[in-house]
This record gives C-alpha cells, sequence and structure tokens, in this order.
C-alpha cells in the first residue's frame, strides 16, 4: 500500500542569538538547518521545511511557523508526539509550541494573512547586560508621544522603499495594518502587523522611530522622508537582538494557544 502523505504545520518559538537566521545557509547555524536535522533524526528521512517569516540573524521568534510534508500517518505521530519528539532533537535555543495536520497544500508564507513583530526598547543611561540579548538600550531621553505620532504615520498602504536596501526588480509597497507603542516600567515596546515586509524594514522603521523620540530627527522631515520613499534612505537599522516575530495570522487559525509573551 502507498503511503499517504501528511503535511503539518508547526508553532516555533527561538532565541535567534546563536542563530545566522531562519533560513537554510551552508555550513551555518539556522532555525531551518536545526528543525531539518530533527526531523531527520526523529523520522529517519529528509523532511524539507518552509517557513512564514524569514528572520535575520540575531532575530528571535514566539510565532514563527513552520510546516513539513512526511508519510508517517496522523495514527502513528499524532501531534503531541511530533512536539515531543522534536523538542528532544532541536537545539535549546528553539523548540515547538504546537503541531497542526494541515492541507497538503498548505504553504505557510503565501498562505499567511498578516505578520506581527515586536520589537523591544529598553530605556536606560547605562549598559543593561540582564537585557543584552533581547532589547535594545537606549537613553532615557525617549518622547513616548513623538514615538507614537511617527508610528501612526507608518500605517497604511505605501511606498516603504525608504526603509530597505534598493531593489528595483521587485515592488516595496506593502500595507501595514497596525503601529503601536506599548510602555512598561522603564522599557517599551513597538508591535506592527502588515500582511508583509520587506528585508530590514520593521527594523530600518523602528531606528527611524527612535530618531524622532530622541529629537535628531522631526516629524516633518520624518514625514517627508516617508512620502519621498528613497530606497534605503530611512533608519538607522535597530539592532537585530530587540525584534521578535510574535505572530503569523491565518483564516482561520492555525493555533489553538496563547503564544505571545
Amino acid at each position: 500500500m502507498r503511503a499517504v502523505s501528511q503535511r503539518w504545520a508547526l508553532l516555533l518559538q527561538y532565541d535567534g542569538t546563536e542563530f545566522a537566521g531562519s533560513q537554510w545557509q551552508p555550513s551555518r547555524p539556522t532555525v531551518q538547518r536545526a528543525l531539518q536535522s530533527a526531523l531527520q533524526s526523529l523520522t529517519g528521512s529528509e523532511c524539507p521545511a518552509s517557513m512564514a517569516g524569514r528572520t535575520d540573524a540575531g532575530v528571535h521568534a514566539t510565532g514563527q511557523v513552520a510546516s513539513f510534508v512526511t508519510d508517517v500517518s496522523i495514527d502513528d505521530m499524532p501531534a503531541h508526539r511530533w512536539v515531543r519528539g522534536l523538542n528532544h532533537f532541536l537545539p535549546s535555543s528553539a523548540a515547538v509550541q504546537a503541531a497542526v495536520p494541515v492541507n497538503v497544500g498548505f504553504d505557510p508564507r503565501r498562505d499567511a494573512r498578516s505578520r506581527t513583530y515586536t520589537y523591544t526598547l529598553r530605556l536606560s543611561n547605562q549598559r543593561q547586560p540582564l537585557w543584552q540579548r533581547r532589547a535594545w538600550v537606549v537613553p532615557t531621553a525617549f518622547d513616548c508621544e513623538m514615538a507614537r505620532a511617527a508610528l501612526s504615520a507608518l500605517i497604511g498602504t505605501r511606498d516603504f522603499a525608504a526603509f530597505t536596501p534598493p531593489a528595483p526588480d521587485r515592488t516595496t509597497s506593502r500595507t501595514l495594518y497596525e503601529a503601536a507603542l506599548t510602555i512598561g516600567a522603564d522599557s517599551c515596546r513597538v508591535s506592527v502587523r502588515a500582511d508583509s515586509f520587506l528585508q530590514h524594514q520593521v527594523r530600518r522603521m523602528v531606528g527611524a522611530v527612535v530618531e524622532v523620540a530622541r529629537g535628531r530627527v522631526s516629524l516633518e522631515k520624518f514625514a517627508l522622508q516617508l512620502d519621498a520613499a528613497e530606497p534605503g534612505s530611512m533608519g538607522p537599522t535597530a539592532p537585530a537582538r530587540g525584534l521578535s516575530l510574535t505572530e503569523v495570522e491565518y483564516e482561520p487559525p492555525l493555533f489553538n494557544t496563547d503564544h505571545c509573551p
């Protein structure tokens, strides 16, 4: 009897500090390489995996979605066994949070309705060793209301070329659904949700918003540069360590779990 292929979707969490990004690279530690290695160790066969979002070296995730196809039946390997088995073989910096069977034609990147990223800022005039891996430490002279005004200007469908390196062979138009600032004790979080993001877009947007909040760039200049959409003109690029992919949205939702930090 011919084996029936079954596709699975995985909810992944990882600390990106030691990874050279999410996508497979020759001879470099990546999330995709670690996941495919764990799949092979668990099943005894190669299982290519694809991911919903591409994260750079040092970027974290609590809501990355990966997918793979296997000939192992659901009866032989139900969801909880995939979670437990893969976590046994994955490095301590990555873990599967949930697994669900999906249609064989499911594509984690193309089927995604939106992606949400969160960027953590630690407000301090001194080094912060305990925040070093998960936040960008910026001086306390930070105007939260100006930051919110800059974020508000980003919402909508527009050309975001100013926040990505020049790329003449691709469209730089994106739809940003939400851009918000949440204030905590000596820290704040920037959350952005869009249909998809350009290379370095989120980190450059955060860098540009911080420039406004610190009084280095006026809100008027920020708006003018945004409208001009000159490729790669806005920033600087915020450090990777503060960024986390927190959610990939599908319709209907894939995972019945609260995985946000």
